[in-house]
């Protein structure tokens, strides 16, 4: 018997794994399909703090970056981590008006202002008509896919079992998980991490929680050379994107470069259920939208396109912790497009509260039956 069934496989639910197992708990990790094989691998794999605006969103980013300097030094290889900076760049005066508040708001020491000239001085590409932008030089990205595969094989030498091609179809606070083939896992605590495929099982467990997928899109262009965007580069209109309650589609324009130097378009955001099927019309617009700022971009050759869903909650954080209605049953979900950044941070903090220990961060904010009939 397990003491805790973790179920979902991405980095949220790795780490939730990872963090137990090695404070000794007995610890099973499910997934229906491979471990990350769902959303943690189709973002940029973005840790950041510039666009989070004040408030605890902003508080569990700041723990969750921190952390991921230790993740680096126990898997350099692996985690690919380039610490490369984030510019929100503002086209518009009226958000560039906004974002010496915004700065101040936030109060990240490293952030600074800088004016169009020093702009392009950072980003020689981007020649498109801008006011200013905000940098973060300690932003990073990742490889989000390759970090969750470590985790989980973290929480395996620790002690914990790994079971992938393992669907749960019911939740049983108090006594474990059923699975679809009709086995059982008894445990007395059960973390459900399943992302954007989350609420039904919640549901089933008695736990209704308002979560749907946020679909977004990606397109990736074939770049001449290395170094064509050096950061990553947002819009300043991304964050009021970020925080929208629209179910339409919504297109902001977020630009950088993978791994291999090939060019990241984004993003878009709408709200239409499991659909994952790429639109050429939203590749489109995403690329012209960033040609505006990086007009070379309009040339270059698609390399592909795919889209992803996102864990979306009303009010855009996390439900992390134990659920006090159903006893038995702990949340780490809702992240949105932050589960990347704020992951393995998650994983730490349930696993501090299971254990007693300190938290990393104030749970509060977090709980999961905020949304409960009632509660404000």
């Amino acid at each position: 018997m397990s003491d805790v069934v973790v179920v979902g496989a991405g980095i949220v639910g790795a780490a939730v794994a990872r963090e137990l197992a090695v404070r000794g708990v007995a610890v099973t990790l499910v997934d229906r399909g491979a471990v990350s094989g769902g959303t943690t691998g189709l973002g940029e794999g973005n840790v950041l703090l510039a666009d989070k605006d004040a408030g605890p969103e902003l508080e569990l980013a700041r723990a969750g970056r921190d952390l991921y300097a230790e993740i680096e030094a126990r898997m350099p290889d692996t985690a690919r981590i380039r610490r490369k900076g984030a510019l929100i760049v503002h086209p518009e005066e009226a958000t560039w008006g906004a974002e010496p508040a915004r700065l101040a708001r936030i109060g990240v020491a490293e952030a600074e202002l800088l004016d169009a000239g020093a702009v392009r001085s950072a980003e020689p590409a981007l020649t498109g008509a801008i006011h200013g932008a905000s940098f973060f030089p300690g932003d990073l990205q990742c490889d989000p896919r390759a970090i969750a595969r470590a985790l989980a094989r973290e929480s395996a030498d620790a002690g914990a079992s790994v079971l992938e091609g393992c669907a749960v179809a019911a939740i049983e606070p108090g006594r474990g998980v059923v699975m679809r083939d009709g086995r059982r896992i008894a445990a007395a605590a059960v973390v459900l991490a399943a992302g954007p495929w989350s609420a039904a099982l919640a549901a089933g467990a008695g736990h209704p929680l308002p979560l749907e997928p946020r679909k977004g899109q990606l397109v990736k262009l074939a770049a001449p050379h290395r170094g064509l965007v050096r950061h990553k580069v947002v819009d300043g209109s991304y964050l009021a994107s970020v925080t929208s309650p629209a179910t339409g589609l919504e297109v902001a324009t977020v630009v950088e470069t993978t791994w291999d130097g090939d060019v990241l378009v984004g993003s878009s955001r709408e709200r239409r259920g499991f659909d994952t099927g790429v639109d050429s019309a939203v590749s489109e617009a995403l690329i012209a939208r960033a040609a505006r700022l990086f007009p070379s971009l309009a040339g270059l050759p698609v390399a592909g396109a795919w889209s992803g869903l996102r864990p979306w909650l009303p009010d855009h954080l996390p439900a992390i912790g134990p659920s006090r209605a159903v006893p038995g049953l702990w949340l780490a979900t809702g992240h949105e497009g932050a589960g990347v950044g704020l992951g393995p941070v998650t994983g730490r903090l349930v696993a501090q509260l299971y254990c007693g220990e300190s938290p990393c961060a104030d749970p509060a904010p977090f709980d999961p039956d905020r949304f409960a009939p009632g509660r404000a």
